[in-house]
């Protein structure tokens, strides 16, 4: 997998609002002998930024919180997420241990690496590796999704989240979903007892990788 990450990326984009930030991540992209190519911001239109990639990178790196010091108008899992449906393969990088916990579940689909910010030069060719088999349509086990049937617990008094269950991957553990995260009809459709369907990666080991994609009302 690394022959492959090196024969089809030698320049990787880094996003980060944080100057030093940016110089950090650089040096394990120079230990692969990597060309680091730094976003300076503002970065405002993803279909621009994406439409415009090719002429500047191969590949992403890229922080969880982008909007600080108006550098973005969106987080970095908006913009690694919009890079992969555009076939760009991208990291994610976050200090935030519960970060895919919080953030919407339907970005996680197209997240399929998420690092610290001290990533090591193998976690890098790993992880764009699997990114790069994603894209191609080649998912590990644990990230393949299915349409499973998704189960509403509750829902919080303000209407902010819910908690689901999804019986085909464990029957007994509520995940939290965030209703803004969800589209109308089917977010208007969640009440207590609700049964949906989506496409869930019920491969997945750990409650925190679950990703909810194409939802469907009963």
């Amino acid at each position: 997998m690394a022959t492959t990450v090196h024969n089809s990326i030698s320049r990787v984009l880094i996003v980060d609002d944080d100057p030093s930030a940016r110089e950090g991540y650089s040096y394990p992209i120079e230990e692969l002998d990597m060309e680091p190519v730094f976003e300076q911001g503002p970065v405002t239109d993803l279909v621009r930024f994406t439409r415009e990639f090719s002429s500047r990178a191969d590949a992403i790196l890229c922080d969880y919180h982008l909007k600080k010091h108006d550098y973005a108008k969106f987080d970095g899992d908006v913009l690694t997420a919009e890079c992969y449906k555009a076939g760009i393969p991208g990291l994610l990088c976050t200090t935030y241990a519960d970060a895919n916990v919080t953030m919407d579940r339907g970005h996680l689909r197209y997240i399929p690496s998420m690092l610290g910010t001290n990533p090591t030069p193998d976690d890098i060719v790993l992880s764009l590796a699997r990114c790069i088999e994603e894209i191609k349509g080649t998912f590990h086990p644990t990230r393949r999704p299915w349409r499973q049937l998704v189960r509403v617990v509750d829902v919080s008094e303000q209407r902010e989240y819910c908690h689901v269950v999804v019986p085909g991957w464990n029957s007994s553990t509520k995940v939290r979903l965030y209703l803004d995260t969800l589209r109308d009809p089917v977010r208007a459709l969640v009440n207590p007892g609700q049964r949906l369907h989506a496409q869930v990666n019920i491969g997945a080991e750990r409650y925190e990788d679950l990703f909810f994609v194409d939802w469907e009302p009963e």
